[in-house]
C-alpha cells in the first residue's frame, strides 16, 4: 500500500491533465470559467480533507487561508510586478509560516475547542481584509489584472483552464505521494485515535501542526487559483459560506479519500448552476439546500458518495 503510487493514482493525474488540454477545444467561455471555479474548489476541498478527513481534526480557518493566498498573489502581482508563480510561492511560504504560529497555539486542543480557535482566527482574518482598505480595498475590493506567468500572460478563460489544470496536477501527485509517506500515516493514526498513535510512537503534536500547515498551503493555492480567472475579489469571497459549502463538499463526496472530496467537489460546484437553470430564485434559499444535503449525508450515506459505491461494488462482487 505504501511506497510508490499506484498505476491508478499516476492514471489520475495524467487523465486530468489530457482533460485539461482537450475540453478548451470543445468548451465556451462560460463553460471553462466554470469548469475554473470547480478546479478551485477541488483543490480547497482536497486541503479541508487533510486536516479534517485525514488528520481528524476539527479546524475550521481554511477560508481564511484561502483570502491570504488570494490577496498575497494579487497584491504581489498588482503593486510590485511579481510574476503569479513567484508570487503564489511566496503566499505559500507566508500562509505556512502563519498558520505553523497558529498551530503552536491551538495543538493542545481538541475537538470543538479547536474548532472554536479557528473560527476565532478566521473572523480575524475577515475582519482584517474589510479594515485594511491600503492592501485590502476593503469592502470595495480589488480589480485584477490577467496573471503574468513569465513567458505568458494569461488572458482568456481557456489559458486560465490549461493553467488551473497543471496546478490541480502537481496537487493531485503531492497528497498521494504525502498519503504514502510516514507523515501520511501518522495523520490517519491521529484520526483513527490520539492515544492509540501517541503509544505507537506518532508525534501527536507534531502531526497535528504539520497537518495544519499543509492544509493551509493547499487553501494558499486555491486562493491563488481564484486570481487567475476572477477578474475582482473582495472579502465576501472568503466568509464561512465558502467554508460551509467545503465542509458539505468533503462529506458528501467522502471524507478521507481523495476520489470521494474530487466527487463532493464536482456535485456541489456544479449544483448552484442546476439550480440556476432549472429554479431561478430558488438559489436564495442556497445554503439552506447545502445544509439540507449536509444532513442527509451523514444520515443516508456516512461514509459519502464515494463510500457507497464502494460499498455496493464489494456487495455485488460478494454475490456473484
Amino acid at each position: 500500500m505504501y511506497g510508490r503510487l499506484s498505476i491508478a493514482e499516476l492514471a489520475w493525474p495524467a487523465g486530468i491533465l489530457l482533460l485539461g488540454l482537450l475540453i478548451p477545444q470543445v468548451a465556451n467561455d462560460y463553460q471553462l470559467y466554470i469548469g475554473c471555479g470547480l478546479i478551485t474548489y477541488v483543490v480547497l476541498a482536497i486541503g479541508l480533507d487533510i486536516i479534517m478527513g485525514r488528520a481528524g481534526q476539527f479546524a475550521f480557518s481554511h477560508v481564511a487561508f484561502y483570502g491570504i493566498g488570494a490577496y498575497t498573489t494579487a497584491i504581489l502581482q498588482q503593486r510590485f510586478g511579481i510574476p503569479f508563480p513567484v508570487g503564489l510561492l511566496l503566499a505559500i511560504l507566508m500562509s505556512a509560516l502563519l498558520a505553523w504560529v497558529v498551530a503552536l497555539a491551538s495543538v493542545r486542543l481538541r475537538n470543538i475547542y479547536l474548532g472554536l480557535a479557528t473560527v476565532a482566527f478566521a473572523s480575524a482574518m475577515h475582519w482584517l481584509a474589510q479594515s485594511w482598505k491600503t492592501v485590502t480595498g476593503g469592502v470595495d475590493g480589488l480589480r485584477l489584472q490577467p496573471s503574468d506567468f513569465i513567458f505568458f500572460t494569461s488572458t482568456t478563460d481557456a489559458s486560465n483552464f490549461r493553467v488551473l489544470v497543471v496546478i490541480l496536477t502537481v496537487v493531485l501527485l503531492a497528497t498521494f505521494l504525502l498519503n504514502r509517506s510516514k507523515l501520511g500515516r501518522s495523520m490517519a493514526a491521529l484520526r483513527d485515535s490520539e492515544h492509540v498513535a501517541s503509544v505507537s510512537g506518532v508525534n501527536v503534536r507534531r502531526t497535528k501542526a504539520w497537518a495544519f500547515v499543509i492544509s493551509s498551503a493547499y487553501a494558499c493555492i486555491g486562493g491563488g487559483m481564484l486570481v487567475v480567472f476572477n477578474s475582482f475579489i473582495d472579502p465576501e469571497n472568503f466568509t464561512f459560506a465558502p467554508a460551509v459549502l467545503l465542509l458539505t463538499m468533503i462529506v458528501v463526496g467522502g471524507m478521507g479519500t481523495v476520489a470521494g472530496v474530487v466527487i463532493g467537489a464536482i456535485v456541489l460546484g456544479i449544483l448552484p448552476e442546476v439550480l440556476g437553470a432549472t429554479m431561478g430564485d430558488f438559489l436564495v434559499w442556497q445554503e439552506f439546500v447545502y445544509g439540507l444535503i449536509l444532513v442527509l449525508s451523514i444520515t443516508l450515506m456516512p461514509n459519502g458518495i464515494h463510500g457507497l459505491v464502494t460499498s455496493l461494488i464489494s456487495k455485488n462482487r460478494t454475490s456473484t
